[in-house]
């Protein structure tokens, strides 16, 4: 992460965690609305490793939910050829606002590569060392995948609203809708949909040490 010693670090809401006292679909960078079961819950069940294991066991493919079953029980991530690992532009390194805006898409396109290959060592290297936003989407992607899950279809766009904001200190605020793409999330052996969603969000970042990072973060409206 850059280093941002004496840097004030921009307040956020919403920072909750991805496990509630209900199952927790995806949403806005990997959180989405907790539904219980029977009240139009999105998610939809994998079935259980036990229910699958005998099938698994004898060699053939087993498939449960469109998915197919992997030797531990739990479901294979679909492979996504147009999921591609994103290249910094050349603007993005520079010192200018047009770098600054570079570098958030950038950043954005990272944040849902590193959600679909569970690899955040990247999004890490451009994250802000006090940026609380950052380390709660890059420890929310490595719970999931410690545990055996995965996500798939994810991408973000953003528009932004208002002209980019410049502080005193370097920083370059950004206030934008951001879309995101509907989705699957597999996690503790279930399914879970996550419909397309559009929140209101602030992103700053900062030129540190010859290079952007994200320096914070706010979501409006995230569930």
């Amino acid at each position: 992460m850059g280093n941002e010693s004496g840097a004030r670090v921009l307040a956020r809401r919403g920072a909750g965690p991805l496990v509630a006292a209900c199952s927790v679909v995806v949403g806005l960078l990997g959180l989405v609305a907790c539904q219980g079961t029977g009240d139009g819950q999105s998610g939809d069940s994998a079935g259980s490793v036990d229910s699958v294991a005998s099938g698994v066991q004898s060699g053939e493919v087993q498939m449960s939910g469109g998915y197919v079953v992997g030797p531990n029980g739990y479901l294979l991530q679909p492979d996504d050829p147009d999921m591609v690992e994103p290249v910094l532009p050349a603007i993005a390194k520079e010192p200018s606002v047009e770098g600054a805006e570079a570098f958030i898409h950038y950043y954005l396109d990272l944040l849902a590569h590193s959600w679909y290959t569970g690899d955040t060592e990247k999004l890490e290297a451009v994250s802000g060392n006090s940026c609380k936003f950052c380390k709660g989407r890059i420890e929310t992607i490595e719970d999931v995948y410690a545990k055996g899950g995965w996500e798939h279809g994810l991408s973000y766009e953003m528009t932004l609203l208002k002209e980019p904001i410049l502080a005193d200190d370097g920083r370059v605020g950004f206030i934008g809708a951001l879309r995101e793409s509907s989705h699957v999330v597999y996690q503790n052996s279930t399914l879970y949909h996550g419909d397309f969603t559009e929140y209101d969000m602030q992103l700053q970042s900062k030129w540190i040490d010859g290079e952007w990072i994200l320096f914070a973060g706010i979501v409006k409206g995230e569930r």
